[in-house]
């Protein structure tokens, strides 16, 4: 048996249920995209010259690098299938969010439909019909 770690713990107290939904998977989700948005976002900044590449890519790489440490918690409460895909879809929602805020860029309608869709996804993946 694998020995729980504090993280464990801290998931341990927490009910993640909401009715026929497991919100940690997409908890965890979220906690993988936001470091999505710090490696974006610098990565953007560099690309506009509004930060330098001498620290923007070095914090866009660190950001990154606490990816896989997440993922694999993530492994021990859901497959590998729903967490990359938890992981991918809020990601594309959180960074589209971010875009149309903070860069003001602009999608047309078809394109926010499949925003819209990535979110019905995220509900999906999280409905549990069993337990």
């Amino acid at each position: 048996m694998k020995q729980k770690d504090y993280i464990d713990t801290l998931i341990s107290g927490v009910k993640w249920k909401v009715g026929k939904f497991d919100m940690l998977p997409v908890f965890l989700g979220i906690m993988m995209a936001l470091l999505d948005v710090v490696m974006m976002t610098s990565t953007k900044l560099v690309s506009k010259g509004q930060i330098g590449s001498w620290w923007g890519m070095p914090l866009a790489v660190a950001a990154y690098a606490f990816e896989p440490i997440i993922f694999r918690k993530s492994l021990d409460y859901e497959g590998m299938v729903v967490m990359n895909l938890m992981w991918d879809l809020t990601s594309d929602v959180i960074i589209t969010i971010l875009g149309f805020v903070v860069f003001n860029e602009k999608v047309n309608r078809y394109k926010f439909l499949g925003v819209c869709l990535s979110m019905v996804s995220v509900m999906l993946m999280s409905y549990t019909d069993s337990e």
